[in-house]
């Protein structure tokens, strides 16, 4: 322990800088209140907190009392005493937790974080999180690969202190209680995981606000039920191509005050929503292949047929394209949103999305916000109409402020769109049209927009630039 402690005794740069701040040399961030220095702190690995302790009294008292342990095992092999993970590393990393636990003395943790891949067995594990939960931990993090399923120990079920939970497991099996606990917790975040069983909804969600599963697996779940009257944001992702995991099981959400829902992952045997009588955000992505348009069609449109009172609603290109499967060529959409103010779309310029776009401007007269993400362009023909004059749409006649266009081409559809909306918004404040990654800026096509005829007087308009991002990062954005 004494050699680790040696390899590094400069403190982390940026205290370095409070500590040498002043002119006089003084030291003024040892005087602040024991909290603030805690929540400094807290943004380091333990490591470099315990390094600390060589300044002074002061900075070993403030180590021995950090409400805030992360311990990383990357960040220790590879930062701290420069060598690959072999079983030596492992068992230096194992102590060190260990000395940490037993040289500290506060009664209280916020947060304790665990990253440790596969390396150790659960026998460890439950060990420090008995310590932990002994302590009074308020949030717990755990990120490790076991070799077996995983059933979380009791002590965590039952620690009336746990308000925060998440936990990353690489695939493996989690087993939660059959028995009801968690009485004070309210985020639960489950990433990477195997749920075994149909415990998720009665022993979980109690007073639970927000859930979040990211690239779980349901194994041989047929129903994901998650039903609560406390939970008010849920989301569930995972763009693993692993839709055979989700055509076998239901998806049941029922949470009269859920305010946030976000999906975004294969489409399930079946997604029921039922009484979300308090929704005001819903994001839908549906990572499938062209194979299952109409399927996703007719979910979304079950799906939105049960958020109508939302005030924001995105929907991904496979939504969109699902919608047209169901409802080319129809004029009214049986759903009318309106409390809906703000509509993003992940479009392609063709005719199938133009489409099914305008059949929910005309359904939603209350709409002040329309964002649009153009990943693709195809056109249409020239004898296909994106509006028939006779239509009345409302939003575009009273309350429609804002229009943003990103992934701008410079396609002639896509410049005859911005011409519509410019004629026919007639209280529109503000459009914008961000230019593709990909494409050149042109000044010429920016002076020909500018010159279009309006419908409102005082609207701006506006070109920019787009900012660096990966074309796949939009996939998750719209989630």
């Amino acid at each position: 322990m004494d050699d680790l402690m040696q390899k590094s005794l400069k403190p982390p740069n940026f205290l370095a800088v409070f500590i040498n701040s002043t002119s006089e040399g003084i030291d003024r961030i040892s005087y602040l209140p024991d909290d603030i220095l805690h929540n400094i702190l807290s943004y380091l690995y333990i490591f470099d907190v315990v390094q600390l302790s060589i300044l002074s009294k002061r900075w070993n008292y403030i180590w021995r009392t950090m409400p805030y342990l992360n311990f990383d095992i990357n960040s220790f092999g590879c930062e701290r005493i420069n060598r690959p993970w072999d079983l030596g590393m492992a068992e230096k990393f194992k102590d060190f937790i260990n000395w940490v636990f037993i040289n500290q003395c506060g009664d209280t943790l916020v947060c304790f974080k665990l990253c440790c891949g596969d390396i150790f067995g659960k026998g460890a594990i439950f060990r420090w999180v008995r310590v932990v939960t002994t302590r009074n931990v308020q949030e717990l993090v755990l990120n490790f690969c076991p070799a077996e399923p995983f059933e979380l120990p009791y002590c965590v079920v039952t620690c009336e202190s746990l308000r925060v939970l998440k936990i990353r497991m690489d695939g493996s099996v989690l087993k939660l209680p059959n028995h009801f606990g968690f009485h004070q917790l309210k985020f639960l975040h489950l990433e990477e995981v195997e749920l075994s069983n149909e415990h998720l909804t009665s022993c979980l969600f109690s007073r639970l606000e927000k859930l979040k599963l990211d690239s779980c697996n349901f194994g041989t779940m047929t129903m994901v039920d998650i039903a609560s009257t406390s939970l008010v944001y849920v989301s569930i992702k995972n763009f693993v191509d692993n839709r055979v995991n989700f055509v076998n099981c239901n998806i049941k959400i029922s949470c009269p005050n859920l305010k946030v829902l976000k999906y975004g992952a294969p489409l399930a045997k079946d997604i029921i929503l039922e009484n979300l009588f308090s929704i005001e955000v819903v994001h839908l992505f549906f990572f499938d292949s062209d194979d299952v348009m109409e399927e996703i069609g007719m979910c979304v449109h079950k799906m939105i047929k049960n958020v109508v009172s939302t005030s924001t609603l995105k929907l991904c290109h496979s939504s969109i394209g699902g919608l047209y499967c169901v409802f080319h060529g129809v004029r009214n959409f049986p759903v009318t949103f309106y409390k809906l103010k703000c509509l993003k779309l992940a479009v392609a310029i063709d005719e199938s999305c133009m489409e099914v776009m305008m059949l929910l401007l005309k359904h939603s007269p209350n709409l002040e916000v329309l964002d649009l993400f153009s990943d693709e362009y195809y056109g249409w023909d020239e004898n296909w109409k994106l509006h028939d004059p006779s239509e009345s749409v409302v939003c575009l006649e009273s309350h429609l402020k804002l229009i943003q266009l990103a992934g701008f081409k410079n396609e002639e559809k896509e410049i005859e769109l911005l011409s519509f909306f410019l004629k026919n918004a007639q209280v529109l404040e503000e459009l914008i049209i961000v230019w593709d990654i990909y494409n050149d800026i042109s000044e010429e096509v920016s002076e020909e927009v500018l010159k279009f005829p309006r419908a409102s007087s005082h609207v701006v308009v506006s070109f920019l630039n787009c900012k660096p991002k990966s074309r796949s990062r939009y996939r998750y954005n719209l989630v």
